[in-house]
């Protein structure tokens, strides 16, 4: 009888602690800022905040279907004017593990994710018509410019201006069309007016101005110049041209207002004592992958980054000129950013990686690659494809021809084919559809908790290909 009694208390005890009166306070809904993951594994209950992937703003109205596209009970909700819809086990039945869920709202593409183990989650949805980008005009000039050396004969001097960029590779914000200006070349004592890029400085036979214009982004910055000395080698062909990085200009400290005008920028260049050497070594690529680049990343933390693509290093450009970490620089550091792919016309297949907190005093090596998902295929609308060994998520995204995503797939258990569920309006077009797969290597994260806007300090690798299919 004791046995028994003793058997029977401690049931009632297990009993109780997964339910009734004493069990676990399931956890508070809250936002996670840029999206992600948290309080995870799931444990009863699931609360979902939708928001614009480039306003941040919640989305009321979004619909929230848990279950995958086969999924005979699903359980589907609306957002609420916070943003949230919330799901608990009592009318959810599928809460006792990570779970499929697709994510819409008007005017946004959808979003499937996969394998999800967080009580809390945030989905940022990306508007079709993606909003106007907060802007601003800066206009100024070089310190210095006049007093250069002129340029030999065949050469010219160019200095390319720009600003540093927000931490998240794929921010619209750093990738801001410049346009044009216009410059007065002098021909045998006639004026002819000329267009060249707004944020170029530019001195040769014909023209000397360095009155640059540049449309940057909002927010803390800094703005860069690097001087370049450009060989033609007499010719008109730019496929014989060689560049020589021959030194920098900066101001840091800056901030800009949407919408506004700032002029008399002067940047002070860096005397060529405070420059060094920056190298880049290749080991080979995957299979295919044999045009390599890269391009260091100075860091600056609160003010952005700064990518440093002219020249970019290659198998045969391997050295540039970068600023030392001295001065107002003191608490920057450099990274290197290196992809290596197939045809430089073509985006895919390729891979990237992320060398962070690099030491320019001796070479930067590139010792491996991660290589690209393969064997991608949609056949009978099951999307399939072989997954990068040592990956820690894969993604997808189902594109227009000219590259707008109109669905999003992340993919957090190693599952390798998905259907997607039919969604009315269908955010499909008819014709020719993009099918692109991602793979994302990064370190030590939890994939049960986790912010996204966190994943751009510790990200190691992207690799990725596409096929196109017919709808």
């Amino acid at each position: 009888m004791r046995i028994r009694t003793a058997a029977v208390t401690l049931l009632a005890a297990a009993v109780g602690a997964c339910g009734g009166d004493n069990a676990p306070t399931p956890p508070a809904a809250h936002i996670i800022p840029g999206g992600g993951i948290a309080d995870g594994p799931i444990r009863g209950s699931l609360n979902v905040y939708v928001i614009d992937e480039d306003t941040r703003e919640v989305l009321s109205s979004a619909a929230v279907r848990v279950g995958a596209a086969d999924e005979q009970e699903p359980c589907a909700g609306l957002t609420d004017s916070t943003g949230l819809a919330a799901f608990a086990s009592k009318d959810c039945k599928l809460l006792t593990k990570p779970v499929t869920m697709t994510i819409s709202a008007a005017g946004h593409a959808p979003s499937t994710w996969i394998g999800c183990d967080g009580s809390n989650v945030t989905v940022a949805l990306r508007a079709i018509s993606a909003p106007p980008l907060g802007r601003a005009t800066v206009t100024g000039t070089i310190a210095g410019w006049d007093t250069l050396p002129p340029p030999a004969a065949n050469h010219q001097t160019l200095a390319l201006i720009g600003a540093s960029n927000n931490p998240d590779l794929s921010d619209r914000a750093n990738d801001i069309d410049q346009g044009t200006r216009q410059v007065v070349i002098n021909i045998a004592g006639v004026d002819y007016p000329i267009d060249i890029a707004s944020n170029i400085c530019a001195r040769n036979a014909l023209v000397d101005d360095c009155d640059w214009l540049l449309t940057t982004h909002t927010g803390p910055q800094a703005i860069w110049a690097i001087l370049l000395d450009q060989d033609t080698k007499g010719t008109d062909d730019e496929s014989d041209d060689t560049t020589t990085v021959t030194g920098w200009a900066m101001k840091t400290g800056l901030t800009f207002g949407s919408n506004t005008s700032t002029g008399g920028v002067s940047l002070d260049r860096i005397a060529d004592a405070y420059m060094q050497s920056f190298a880049a070594t290749f080991a080979s690529g995957p299979s295919g992958l044999d045009y390599m680049l890269a391009y260091p990343v100075l860091d600056l933390g609160a003010e952005g980054r700064i990518s440093i693509i002219a020249p970019t290093l290659d198998k045969t450009t391997k050295m540039t000129r970068v600023p030392k970490l001295t001065g107002p620089l003191a608490g920057a550091h450099y990274d290197m950013i290196a992809s290596a792919i197939d045809d430089p016309t073509k985006p895919v297949p390729a891979t990237l990686t992320w060398l962070r907190n690099v030491n320019p005093s001796a070479p930067v090596a590139v010792s491996s690659w991660q290589s690209p998902p393969s064997a991608l295929a949609m056949t009978a609308g099951v999307f399939s494809f072989t997954p990068v060994t040592g990956a820690t998520v894969h993604g997808a995204e189902l594109q227009t021809m000219d590259g707008q995503r109109r669905w999003s797939i992340t993919i957090f258990d190693g599952t390798t084919s998905f259907t997607l569920p039919g969604l009315s309006p269908d955010p499909l077009p008819l014709g020719t559809v993009r099918f692109s797969v991602s793979a994302l290597r990064i370190p030590d994260v939890d994939l049960k908790n986790v912010a996204f806007d966190e994943l751009a300090d510790v990200l190691t690798d992207i690799s990725s290909d596409e096929i196109t299919y017919s709808r």
